[in-house]
């Protein structure tokens, strides 16, 4: 079976093979080898020349006895058919290498600290995830250099003699005529003349240098242009309006430097273009046209294009352009600059534009879309029923018209009203009858606002694994479409459904992406990421994050009218200043009661009844929460039902009550797949007085889902005091009480302690009797251990609380099948490294450099030695050693990368040989070391450390980089 890897240079593959081959009986031969090919169990043949096909033929042949992966800049000169039909044949080529919209970013802000989500999504977009031109270019973005390279700059040279260089001139004269055109194919090669197209064209896509028939962008910026691409680009319009796209033809002509040609497509292809998502490409032609020579109809034109692509400020001075020589406005101007200040957040000022139309009796395309915009408006200020009458009367304005966009227009802003009013089944209907004639059209950015509008339907009815499908399909179609706007708010849903399925870190990473996008955008729309970002640093118990957020939502929604926003982050404000400012805590959350529309005023109210149960008012709060129940009943809204549900059990006396209240909200919580919730509510359910032995034991599972998700786990769903026990399983195991160790006279029976130790292993996961007795007595007969386990139980409960004071399940939870170590109720050391540890690893994710080396520094000197150090031959422990051990190579890793940032090059070097002491051969770690001497200017350190890394990859079979 032969796996041949085929890409130009700097696509990974020797990584790849790499990763593919860790076997060290693995035979790794460079360049063409001499036949016959060694037997092994496995062969990489990595920089494979150039072949002849009589070479490549031979080498085939002898390839196919033996797995064998070949990796090579150059595709075989031979027909693999049969080969592959045979299935002994397969290829890999830059689409398998190439880093995706994840990892690319993931590998700037990891390595080269870019948080910036925009710009690192524009240099995956610049370089096609090409690995080391990401690199090159990350290098760059974080020395302050541009990000398209400058002539003489590393990702230049690269380019030009890694990339470039090996190509014929032929295939340079072709790249040089053709970087800026697209797509580029054989047929449009030929028609320039270019006599080995089917030869040149095909090779180019094969290594990678063309990706989805466009030349790379950063090797498109490099190419300069020759004498001919003037005369190219002309041929090549005109090739283009004759064959299609027109966009390309657009394109080609304001290469050739013909704004004429340009301006007669854009007066008969406009509206479609932009339509069809090409508003980057409508605004900068359109902008290469001298304004003098710009018709109304072009400057409208570049105002929409502007405004879609999100450059709203600019499109507003386009707009202007026009209105400002008008004291009249025409509904399309008015509808326009009234959209500008809806899409800057600024509802009032919209409304102030729509109306400055002037009146006319005709039922016109552009009357539809104005008071379509109008319903929009009304509705962002919480004016339901007159929004509501608005896009009905939108509706019949767009069928008179005649005008198909027009009607899926209204058709969706209707939608939203009814929405937003709990009428979902018609909601439903006019989206689809919307979709349907988006589609039809080709029109992607109106597709792109009904998928909004579907996502945030199906946020509200708790669906939430549809609603994140749907806010991704919404952001690829807004991508596509050019609308900054739209993928705002898409990645503002998606982060909404990734914090309710509990998937925090992800949803964090939207909303930061979100928050980019609107800061390009110059608008206040970023509030709903930072209403996001509140709500995930309140369920984490980060108090003044969240705080710092929500404050920065309320008042950027107030400024822009963002009704909605504003009452849920007024409402979320006041749950973070209950602990310490309860009186503004009563007030904060009495205004949004009092601001709250329809929509949100269950929100309000549910913010009212957690401040008054906090305060002890659970009368109050009973009566909040039954008053929040009914809203949500009749909006069809499960989430706050169900935090409805929670409040309720809360404030009740009666045990009973409060827990079938706690399993009905559970249930809710559960069916939406919101896991986080619905394990805070099991944990409520563990703790409540009388509980059975079943709930105890899902509250220690809930306990793992809600420290996973970096939420506090609490008895009660809050902070409480540091209990009295703790167990350190560093080194030698020891439980204190008060701050005094546990001696061992107290113990009674070293196989008590066993069992603790085996306990804490498991992490509050219960463990079956019969597997707790075979490891505590592997070679007894069980049915006589099963007394001796009870024995040892009862010891354990004795020495965890000698007094008797307890309950006797305050700390172990059992029954007749388990036993579980409840780990909410006690200290342990190494679950409390674990914790900083994950904590750490997202201040680094969120760029929190400072932070991270803060909470690190102190968090690796509690790593004393490792876990159970005095049982290191018990399976049992194994698991939890090895996971903190993992744990700490991590927490070294980031403070090095933390050090190196602040400029401590000393300390990065300590905690990268501390780190290097406990796994040798880490390669990154190595790697980073030798970097890091450099950097410091310790040469001959660097030398030394250089030799060590080759004699320890050596010694696992791992080729040094």
């Amino acid at each position: 079976m032969v796996v041949f890897v085929l890409a130009a240079a700097g696509y990974g593959k020797t990584t790849a093979l790499r990763r593919r081959h860790l076997d060290p009986e693995t035979v790794w031969l460079s360049g063409l080898p001499t036949l016959p090919l060694p037997q092994a169990s496995a062969i990489v043949i990595d920089d494979l020349p150039p072949l002849s096909a009589a070479q490549a033929t031979s080498l085939l042949q002898a390839a196919v006895l033996q797995p064998v992966t070949m990796a090579s800049r150059h595709p075989l000169p031979v027909s693999t058919a049969r080969l592959r039909g045979q299935g002994m044949f397969s290829q890999l080529g830059p689409a398998d290498l190439a880093l995706d919209a994840t990892a690319g970013p993931d590998l700037l802000v990891s390595d080269y600290g870019l948080r910036d989500p925009d710009l690192c999504d524009r240099v995956i977009e610049a370089t096609a995830g090409w690995p080391a031109l990401v690199r090159l270019a990350g290098e760059a973005l974080a020395d302050g250099d541009p990000l398209l390279p400058e002539q003489g700059s590393p990702l230049w040279t690269y380019l030009t003699d890694e990339v470039l260089g090996p190509l014929g001139p032929e295939t340079l004269q072709l790249l040089g005529e053709m970087a800026g055109l697209a797509p580029i194919s054989i047929k449009l090669a030929d028609a320039l003349g270019h006599q080995r197209a089917a030869e040149i064209v095909p090779l180019l896509s094969a290594t990678g240098l063309l990706v989805d028939d466009r030349l790379v962008p950063v090797i498109a910026h490099l190419l300069r242009r020759n004498e001919r691409s003037g005369a190219a680009a002309l041929l090549a319009g005109h090739w283009y309006e004759e064959h299609g796209p027109p966009v390309s033809a657009v394109k080609a002509f304001a290469l050739a430097g013909r704004p004429d040609q340009c301006g007669r497509l854009l007066d008969s292809h406009g509206e479609a273009l932009l339509a069809a998502g090409h508003a980057g490409v409508i605004a900068e032609v359109t902008t290469a046209i001298q304004p003098a020579d710009r018709s109304r109809r072009q400057q409208l034109l570049l105002g929409d294009a502007l405004r879609t692509s999100g450059s709203v400020i600019k499109a507003a001075h386009a707009y202007a352009t026009v209105a400002d020589l008008e004291p009249v406005w025409d509904c399309g101007v008015a509808w326009r600059m009234g959209l500008i200040h809806y899409l800057r957040g600024d509802s009032h000022a919209a409304l102030k534009a729509f109306t400055r139309a002037e009146e006319t009796e005709q039922n016109t395309t552009d009357l539809a879309l104005l008071q379509s915009w109008q319903a929009c408006a009304h509705l962002q200020l919480g004016e339901t029923a007159t929004a509501l009458e608005t896009a009905r009367r939108a509706c019949r304005t767009a069928s008179s018209s005649g005008d198909d966009i027009a009607l899926a227009t209204a058709y969706v802003s209707l939608a939203l009203c009814h929405s937003i009013s709990g009428e979902s089944t018609d909601s439903d209907e006019l989206y689809e009858q919307a979709l349907s004639i988006a589609e039809a059209h080709g029109h992607v950015v109106l597709r792109a606002r009904i998928l909004t509008s579907r996502t945030y339907q199906l946020l509200n009815e708790a669906r939430y694994a549809e609603a994140l499908e749907a806010a991704r399909q919404t952001t690829r179609c807004a991508i596509t479409a050019g609308h900054s706007n739209l993928q705002s708010i898409a990645l503002c849903n998606e982060g909404d459904a990734l914090l309710m399925l509990g998937r925090y870190d992800e949803a964090t990473r939207q909303y930061e992406r979100a928050q980019a996008l609107c800061r390009r955008m110059g608008s206040r729309r970023s509030a709903a990421a930072h209403l996001g970002l509140g709500e995930i640093y309140r369920r984490r118990g980060w108090s003044e994050q969240a705080r710092s957020a929500y404050e920065a939502a309320a008042t950027l929604a107030e400024e822009g009218g963002l009704n909605q926003v504003r009452v849920c982050a007024l409402a979320g404000l006041s749950r973070v200043l209950v602990a310490d400012h309860p009186q503004a805590a009563t007030q904060t959350a009495e205004q949004a009661t009092r601001l709250a529309s329809d929509r949100v005023v269950v929100t309000a109210l549910l913010a009212q009844a957690w401040v008054a149960l906090h305060l002890g008012d659970n009368a109050t709060a009973g009566a909040l929460a039954s008053d929040a129940a009914k809203v949500a009943r009749a909006e069809r809204d499960p989430a706050s039902l169900a935090e409805s549900l929670e409040i309720r059990a809360a404030a009740e006396t009666d045990p009973t009550r409060s827990r079938a209240a706690l399993r009905e909200a559970q249930a809710i919580w559960s069916s939406a797949g919101a896991v986080v919730d619905a394990a805070r509510v099991l944990n409520k359910l563990g703790h409540l007085p009388g509980a059975e032995t079943d709930d105890r034991l899902g509250a220690l599972l809930a306990a793992e889902t809600l420290a996973a998700a970096g939420v506090p786990v609490t008895g009660d769903g809050l902070r409480q005091a540091e209990n009295a026990v703790l167990i350190r399983a560093f080194g030698r195991f020891e439980v204190c009480l008060h701050g005094q160790v546990v001696p061992a006279t107290q113990w009674q029976s070293r196989k008590a302690r066993d069992l603790l130790r085996i306990l804490v292993a498991r992490r509050g996961r219960p463990v079956p009797r019969g597997e707790l007795c075979e490891m505590l007595w592997p070679d007894d007969d069980q049915a006589k251990t099963g007394h001796r386990l009870s024995v040892l139980l009862s010891i354990v409960k004795g020495v965890l609380d000698p007094d008797r004071a307890l309950p006797a399940d305050h700390y172990l939870v059992a029954d007749q099948a388990s036993i579980g170590l409840d780990a909410t109720r006690l200290r342990i050391d190494v679950e409390e490294f674990l914790i900083d540890v994950g904590h750490g690893r997202r201040l680094r994710e969120r760029g929190a450099t400072a932070e991270v080396y803060r909470l690190l520094s102190a968090t690796v000197q509690s790593y004393r030695a490792d876990v159970f150090e005095d049982e290191p031959y018990s399976e049992w422990s194994t698991a939890l050693r090895e996971e903190a051990r993992a744990a700490h190579v991590s927490a070294l890793r980031m403070l090095a990368q933390a050090s190196r940032k602040l400029g401590r090059v000393s300390a990065a070097i300590s905690h990268l040989m501390r780190l290097l002491s406990i796994d040798p051969y880490d390669e990154a770690g190595h790697r980073a070391l030798i970097d890091t001497l450099v950097t410091g200017g310790q040469h001959g350190e660097a030398q030394r450390a250089q030799a060590r890394y080759r004699e320890a990859m050596r010694a696992i079979g791992v080729k040094p980089a």
